[in-house]
């Protein structure tokens, strides 16, 4: 069963200064996979130093391997990005099947809890380490890109995960959503924050944030990007 069924962030859509609220699939998945690859990639070369909120002694450990490994072989590496006007790199579709390809298991669209006429839908999976992983994508009402998320959470004996165990499936994700470009110069941001409680920053018109489960726990670590439409929008009704 789906441990996350609903939408990540805790705030309604209009807060802003809190966790953010709410064609040939072959040439778009390639790209994807090309992009995710090549942030992956600059994120093993890169030199980390975890949040000094995240573990009193972490212990920092290379990088994994390079994606390129963990992608589908038989993607084409000369696809190009889905055009699209959400801000975003990749429609929600083709980044779900990419998922799926990866191994993880997702949940049909179900209405956004968060913003009012917006789906959600996330994917999950437990990595070789014992670590589950979550991704969340939420779409506007015309079927466009507007938030997501993802997750890393670390095994029943970490009650706090090193920022380094959660780096490279959290900035592929960046890949994922924004495009090899923008996801590469959030490195250092991300490899920067997390571990931070919260922290955001702007990635053009995209809301950018990571941030733990909360104040008290840091045994999951998330980042989350958002257009403008998602935080504008009003809220769903409660049930």
């Amino acid at each position: 069963m789906m441990s996350m069924a609903t939408d990540a962030a805790i705030a309604t859509p209009q807060s802003g200064a809190v966790r953010l609220s709410h064609r040939s699939r072959d040439r778009i998945l390639g790209s994807f996979a090309v992009a995710t690859s090549l942030l992956l990639a600059a994120c093993g070369s890169t030199s980390v130093t975890p949040s000094l909120t995240a573990s009193p002694s972490p212990t920092l450990a290379p990088a994994s391997p390079s994606a390129a490994s963990l992608l589908p072989s038989e993607l084409p590496a000369s696809a190009t990005p889905t055009a699209n006007t959400t801000g975003f790199a990749f429609a929600a579709e083709d980044i779900a099947a990419y998922y799926e390809s990866q191994g993880y298991a997702c949940v049909a669209p179900q209405p956004s809890t968060k913003a009012a006429g917006f789906t959600f839908r996330s994917c999950e999976k437990v990595d070789d380490a014992g670590r589950t992983r979550v991704i969340g994508l939420v779409t506007d009402p015309d079927g466009g890109l507007a938030n997501g998320f993802a997750s890393v959470k670390g095994k029943d004996t970490e009650t706090i995960l090193a920022p380094i165990d959660a780096l490279d499936p959290l900035s592929g994700f960046l890949g994922a959503m924004l495009g090899e470009q923008q996801g590469a110069a959030l490195l250092t941001w991300l490899a920067s924050h997390l571990g931070d409680t919260y922290a955001e920053t702007m990635s053009g018109p995209i809301k950018v944030a990571t941030y733990t489960e909360s104040e008290t726990d840091h045994s999951t670590l998330y980042v989350e990007v958002a257009n403008r439409a998602y935080l504008d929008a009003p809220p769903a009704e409660s049930p």
